[in-house]
């Protein structure tokens, strides 16, 4: 399995902490939560390009859903 299949893939903590940070930290300096999630959206795309826009807003909001459930 490559880097960017792994990283994408729920379990990957790394990414997932960084773009879990990324939106926590915009929403507390005060940016609304379309700008917060897109930007984190961003971070992951940068850092593993390669699938489409969609794929990544899902994973994202997935991430997101998951730790407002704990």
């Amino acid at each position: 399995m490559d880097e960017l299949e792994h990283c994408l893939e729920e379990s990957c903590t790394g990414c997932r902490s960084i773009l879990l940070r990324v939106y926590r930290e915009l929403r507390a300096a005060g940016y609304d939560d379309p700008k917060a999630f897109e930007s984190a959206v961003r971070v992951l795309e940068l850092r593993h390009p390669g699938h489409g826009r969609e794929h990544y807003r899902g994973l994202t909001a997935q991430w997101i859903a998951a730790e407002a459930e704990n």
